[in-house]
């Protein structure tokens, strides 16, 4: 299994392929939509020891005969590298791992801040996996190399370890109370537990500390300090079933170059849980 060092390192390393410094947080939603235009994120209800999955290379195609058709690709090509070296065509390697039509889903059933932490962890299989498998279903559950590699990762990219170091130091945070435990997690819109997690981690807090933070209502504990309590609560209705990315815009640009009509534009775009964005949704 790779080391936390490596791990931060690939962190870093995204976030500076993405020009944005280390230290800051980030609305990772935003970024991954404006730097992964191939990838698609769908947000489904899940089992409950299910937080999410992807796909690495799935190609959808609208064909001539303007029926939709989607073929998920079985994993038979070479592994994803981790090195920035350039390939034959002059495009890095880091490029080309963004080539291929890739999906996220995520479980709509947990919180905002797990959600945030799932897209992360998700990045980690798509972005730096080293094997072979083309589609990988996450469960809490497992305790494989790969999903513990993918939540230190996902931790390192929504949290670097310099970043927290330098908002305790900032703040001049001795000893951690829950007040400054909720003002962090909110600054970096993470879970509850994943930013204990972290603490402990970081030899910020003790076990003993973490579980007396854990035994709080957490949402009630941030609405008193001010802040909105989204972060801990699961997507609206609305967003339960919901997709961003390729898919819609694939969409979009088939109909606007009429290689389908405005029905099935209309049909396409309800199978992907956008019926904000038919005719009878304007």
């Amino acid at each position: 299994m790779k080391d936390r060092l490596k791990l931060n390192s690939f962190a870093v390393e995204l976030r500076h392929e993405w020009e944005m410094n280390s230290l800051s947080p980030v609305n990772l939603l935003n970024a991954v939509l404006s730097r992964m235009p191939n990838l698609t994120i769908l947000y489904y209800p899940m089992s409950d020891n299910t937080s999410g999955m992807c796909v690495k290379d799935m190609q959808v195609s609208i064909p001539e005969s303007q029926v939709p058709n989607a073929q998920v690709c079985d994993s038979s090509s070479d592994s994803l590298r981790n090195d920035s070296s350039a390939n034959g065509d002059g495009i890095s390697d880091f490029e080309s791992k963004l080539a291929s039509d890739m999906l996220v889903g995520i479980n709509s059933n947990m919180s905002i801040g797990r959600q945030n932490f799932t897209l992360a962890h998700e990045l980690y299989h798509l972005l730096y996996e080293e094997n072979r498998n083309n589609f990988v279903i996450c469960d809490y559950s497992s305790e494989s190399d790969s999903e513990i590699e993918a939540n230190i990762f996902a931790s390192y990219l929504l949290i670097p370890y310099e970043g927290l170091n330098r908002y305790a130091k900032k703040r001049r945070i001795v000893k951690w109370t829950l007040d400054d435990v909720i003002t962090a997690e909110q600054y970096y819109q993470i879970s509850h537990m994943a930013m204990l997690y972290r603490l402990v981690e970081q030899e910020f807090i003790t076990e003993e500390e973490s579980e007396k933070f854990q035994n709080v209502k957490i949402s009630h504990e941030a609405r008193i300090r001010g802040f909105n309590d989204e972060l801990y609560y699961p997507s609206q209705d609305n967003r339960k079933y919901f997709s961003l990315g390729k898919y819609v815009k694939s969409v979009a640009e088939a109909y606007s170059s009429k290689r389908i009509s405005a029905g099935k534009k209309d049909e396409l775009l309800l199978d992907g849980f956008r019926g904000d964005l038919t005719f009878k949704g304007k």
